[in-house]
């Protein structure tokens, strides 16, 4: 498919270059430090946020949201960055007596620092971007520096472009302003089962390459054919991940399907690992700057199979799972101030069958937020206080039933700079 919409597109692109003009990009200076603060080194239509606007209302220069292309087009280096750190409290009670309940106190952090060089000729553009991160903890040994986002990309501005390095695909579920990756909130209840998120091959990968082909046919159409290859752990791995996004603003549909199969690297040993699914959602958007309420919100699903084998060539039933995930968020502007709310339920069963009772395993994650989001000081500065409740009902096939709930509260300090 990927080399069918390239095909497709060449004739665009050979069109667009004998019969328009090129797309007029700012010029800049060949450093440009301090682009966050400098129109000149953005797009002509674009603006520093306002206050209560930064990442809910505007596009990210360094993850730009809905499959936007790039906001950094200026010829140059770009240097940018944001900084965050929750500190958090979290309240588990467990109902299995050997399971005990839990208080748990949280303050963690990390540093982002995004660099990226871009140099256009006419429409063709060449893009780096590395980001490197520092992590704050609060146990003392467990600091550690790594990547994020290190990838290289070429195309046409607003027509196609191939992607190659270490990224995050697009992404499709979208949860709300509480459930940030790897949070209290997100992570939820002890022993629920994660929210799938058509996310088998939507991560940034750990040992595996990643590229991913985009086109933009049209301004309100976007697609991306995306892909992990290599290996790690043992394992080769190859997978693919289309998906599309219809954006008019004030209505944006997406889509995902996904594929994925591991195979242990030995010669002989029959393990392998085969992962599938598809999901998408609806996001409503009413946010016009210049008015004091601004309303977003929308609903997601998605459903996602994993078929795994063991090296003995038997079925692994408790790893092999069918799971569904869906829920809805809503994210109100009022004034500077802006208020979250959402709810995700995750429902998924195995394959290891109780032949006494003739149950299998059966698990459902319910998860709750409301969240309160403000400046502070400047505008590039917020605040986000986030109470949250998740409950998990499991039942394995073999071990006792419980119910398990979780209590959170969680202040997150955010500067983009």
């Amino acid at each position: 498919m990927r080399w069918f919409v390239a095909a497709a597109l060449l004739p665009a692109s050979a069109a667009a270059l004998a019969d328009t003009p090129p797309v007029p990009v700012p010029s800049a200076p060949a450093a440009s430090w301090k682009y966050f603060h400098a129109g000149a080194a953005l797009p002509a239509d674009w603006s520093p946020p306002g206050p209560g606007r930064w990442s809910t209302d505007h596009a990210s220069p360094y993850y730009p949201p809905d499959g936007v292309q790039s906001p950094l087009r200026a010829d140059g280096l770009h240097l940018g960055g944001d900084f965050w750190i929750d500190t958090g409290y979290e309240k588990s009670r467990r109902e299995l007596p050997s399971e005990p309940d839990l208080e748990f106190w949280l303050m963690k952090g990390r540093l982002m620092l995004d660099v990226t060089a871009v140099k256009t000729w006419k429409r063709f553009f060449t893009q780096a971007k590395g980001q490197v991160l520092a992590h704050v903890e609060e146990i003392p040994g467990d600091e550690f520096v790594n990547t994020d986002d290190a990838w290289i990309r070429f195309g046409m501005w607003d027509l196609w472009d191939f992607q190659v390095g270490r990224f995050e695909a697009w992404e499709v579920f979208t949860k709300g302003e509480g459930f940030e990756r790897d949070t209290l909130e997100d992570l939820g209840a002890f022993g629920g089962p994660d929210i799938y998120e058509v996310n088998y091959a939507f991560y940034r990968q750990d040992g595996f390459g990643q590229m991913a082909f985009h086109a933009y046919p049209w301004k309100f159409l976007r697609f991306e054919v995306s892909g992990v290859f290599g290996n790690e752990l043992g394992f080769n791995s190859i997978g693919v991940r289309p998906a599309g996004i219809l954006d008019f603003g004030w209505i944006k549909v997406k889509a995902a399907g996904e594929y994925r199969r591991l195979r242990n690297q030995e010669e002989g040993k029959k393990q392998w690992e085969e992962k599938r699914g598809l999901g998408g959602g609806v996001i409503l958007a009413f946010e016009d700057p210049a008015k004091p309420f601004r309303v977003r919100f929308g609903a997601s699903a998605a459903y996602g199979m994993i078929d795994k084998v063991d090296a003995f060539e038997k079925v692994d039933e408790r790893g092999s799972t069918d799971t569904f995930s869906a829920g809805g968020f809503a994210n109100v502007g009022l004034w500077s101030a802006v208020l979250g709310l959402g709810y995700d339920r995750t429902i998924q069963g195995d394959r290891q069958l109780n032949d006494r009772t003739g149950r299998v395993g059966h698990f459902v994650h319910d998860q709750l937020f409301v969240s309160v989001r403000h400046p502070v000081v400047i505008p590039n500065l917020t605040a986000k206080l986030v109470f949250a409740w998740a409950r998990a009902d499991l039942e394995p096939a073999f071990d006792n039933p419980r119910v398990n709930d979780m209590y959170s509260v969680r202040l997150r300090l955010h500067m983009a700079f």
